[in-house]
This record gives C-alpha cells, sequence and structure tokens, in this order.
C-alpha cells in the first residue's frame, strides 16, 4: 500500500481526536506521513503533499476541507476527510466514513465519487457562502472563541450579530433571474438545501451542478423575524437555484466581508457564484 499523508490543522476544535485515527492506522499497518500544522500552513502543505501522495486525509473543520479542496480541484488527488470540526456538515451530508476504524476500511478499499464544488470570485466553498449576517456573526463567534468553548461562543456571537449587521441594496443576476433586494442576508449554496420542520436542513445530492439562492426579501434580521420564518411561515424567505453563474452587484463597488464554509474572507464587489461540477475526488465508504 502507498504511503498516505495525513495533514492535520492543530487548530481544530477537536484537533486531539486525530490520535485515535493514528492508532487505528498503525494497528492496520496503514503506512503514512503525518503533518500536523497551523491553519496558515495548511495550502501550502496540501499543495507539496499532492506531488507525492495520491491520497490525502485532511483533519479539521468544513473551513478546513474547504482550504484542502481549494488545492485539490480538478485533479487527480483522492481527498479524505478526518472530522475535527465542530459540527462537520460536509462529512455528515455526505455520509463519509468518519469513525477511526470506518476509515480504515475506506482506506483498504479506495473507494471514490466525485463531486461539485462552488466558488466565488475564485475561491472554491463545499457548503455555501453568505454575505449579511452570518459573517458578522462568525466574526463575533471567532471572537469569543478566544474566550470560552467554540460551543459556548456561539450564544454571544449570535446575540451580538443580531444587535448589529449590515443591510445591503443587492442587484441579483443570472439568466433567468433579476432580483433587486434590500436585505441583511444572502446565502448561495453548493448544490441546493432542502428543508424541513422545525429544522432539519441537508442537500440530498453533491452532483446535480446547481447553485442554491437563499435569501431574506427585505430589512434586517431580528430575532422575531427569524422565529416565525423557521416556525410559522416563510413569506419573507425565498428560495431559488441556478445552473448558471449568478452575480450579485452592490449599489457602489466595495470590498466586503464574506463567509465561505463557516470561514470569513473579504472580497472585492460584484460577487460571481459560479458551480464546478465534478471538480472534486473524495474517499467515501467502502460499503
Amino acid at each position: 500500500m502507498d504511503e498516505l499523508a495525513i495533514i492535520i490543522n492543530c487548530k481544530a476544535n477537536n484537533a486531539q481526536g486525530a490520535q485515535d485515527y493514528l492508532i487505528a492506522f498503525q494497528e492496520a499497518e496503514i503506512p503514512y506521513q503525518l503533518y500536523e500544522i497551523p491553519p496558515a500552513q495548511l495550502a501550502a502543505t496540501v499543495r507539496n503533499c499532492k506531488a507525492k501522495h495520491s491520497l490525502l486525509l485532511v483533519g479539521g473543520g468544513d473551513g478546513t476541507i474547504r482550504t484542502a479542496a481549494q488545492e485539490c480541484i480538478h485533479s487527480s488527488t483522492v481527498l479524505g476527510v478526518v472530522a475535527l470540526g465542530t459540527v462537520n456538515h460536509f462529512a455528515k451530508e455526505l455520509a463519509l466514513p468518519v469513525r477511526p476504524a470506518e476509515l480504515v476500511a475506506a482506506i483498504k478499499k479506495r473507494r471514490t465519487t466525485t463531486i461539485d464544488l462552488a466558488e466565488v470570485n475564485g475561491q472554491v466553498f463545499v457548503n455555501n457562502s453568505s454575505v449579511g449576517f452570518y459573517p458578522k456573526f462568525a466574526q463575533h463567534r471567532d471572537f469569543y472563541t478566544k474566550k470560552y468553548n467554540k460551543w459556548l461562543s456561539y450564544i454571544p456571537g449570535f446575540i451580538q450579530s443580531l444587535k448589529k449587521h449590515p443591510v445591503f441594496s443587492l442587484h441579483i443576476k443570472s439568466i433567468g433571474l433579476d432580483l433587486k433586494l434590500h436585505t441583511s442576508f444572502v446565502m448561495i449554496s453548493n448544490n441546493v438545501y432542502s428543508y424541513e420542520f422545525p429544522v432539519s436542513i441537508k442537500r440530498n445530492s453533491f452532483n446535480e451542478s446547481l447553485l442554491g439562492l437563499y435569501y431574506f426579501k427585505h430589512g434586517k434580521l431580528g430575532l422575531i423575524k427569524l422565529f416565525r420564518t423557521l416556525f410559522k411561515n416563510m413569506e419573507n424567505f425565498e428560495v431559488n437555484q441556478s445552473s448558471d453563474p449568478i452575480e450579485i452587484h452592490f449599489t457602489t463597488p466595495q470590498t466586503i466581508m464574506i463567509s465561505v464554509d463557516g470561514d470569513t474572507i473579504k472580497t472585492d464587489t460584484p460577487l460571481v457564484y459560479k458551480c464546478l461540477p465534478q471538480s472534486l475526488t473524495i474517499l467515501t465508504s467502502p460499503s
């Protein structure tokens, strides 16, 4: 068996859990080269490992996987996920092998699948990207994470974001789509989420070559408005989809903060979202 690379984000919320996987690989006599690195070195490490290893196991949350996907896109490199984040949406929705024994079996069988990715202004994402409320929440969450457990940081982060977050006048354009909004929440997803009461949100496919579009029709997001949307009616919330690129234009060109898979980045407007069909090969469960 060829040696694989294991790249662990040492700042991931559950980074200490990597040890269980390493023990399982040693017991299964799976050869590997270990890289335990901070987030700032992740992209370069993945890039270097691609030249030496056909399979990369990357440990961290969805933001870590997004960074690795950016480097592995449109290549023969197989990306495996060691789910060490807080929520691990990507691994859960794809039903990827997450326990050590499951990952050992997957490595030995080497069963793979190819999935879609999406991008905004050249930045790849595996789940979604947002404008408005969520980037502000992510900033507050990351600030409070320095003081509290990451789960606990969600509470003050959410409260502070509800108090103050940006509202934008936007023009959203695509083929067959022309919207003008004054809103605090727009999200674009890699393929389309389904919603089931009370709060079950997931994608049934990563291979439909679609962008999902979700937005509040108007105004600032508040707790009562959010509660009504989730539990009573969806009148102020719209869902759309497109197989074509989606452009988001602002009243004046500017540099704004957006979120990509839970992380925040700065980028210039307009925002141009594209689907990248069949662009990433990932390691899946053998059954």
